[in-house]
């Protein structure tokens, strides 16, 4: 799947494995959320290089890692992309747009 900066996606997994090393109280991303992707990194993992992500809305402290202080990254795979053309269609039953009178659509 393809990811970039500012994109809207899904937590699809909440079960996240390169996480278990960190500090008790993180912020965690919760299956059925939508989140904004505020970065973008490849770690090798697996013999390939992942994408791992950090989210806008979830900011935690660096903690100590084998390269030093470290924010924590969630797996891209855990995330579902989101198109926001096709989020149009939500958004207008959640926040229609009012019509004025004499004014054209």
């Amino acid at each position: 799947m393809e990811y970039h900066l500012g994109q809207l996606v899904a937590c699809i997994d909440d079960r996240f494995k390169f996480t278990a090393e960190c500090p008790a109280g993180m912020m965690m991303p919760r299956k059925g959320t939508v989140y904004r992707i505020r970065t973008l990194d490849f770690f090798r993992a697996r013999g390939r290089s992942l994408p791992f992500l950090r989210l806008q809305e979830i900011v935690n402290p660096p903690f100590q890692s084998i390269i030093g202080p470290y924010e924590p990254v969630f797996e891209a795979s855990a995330f579902l992309p989101l198109d926001p053309r096709r989020l149009d269609v939500f958004r207008q039953h959640v926040a229609p747009i009012k019509r004025v009178e004499g004014v054209p659509a």
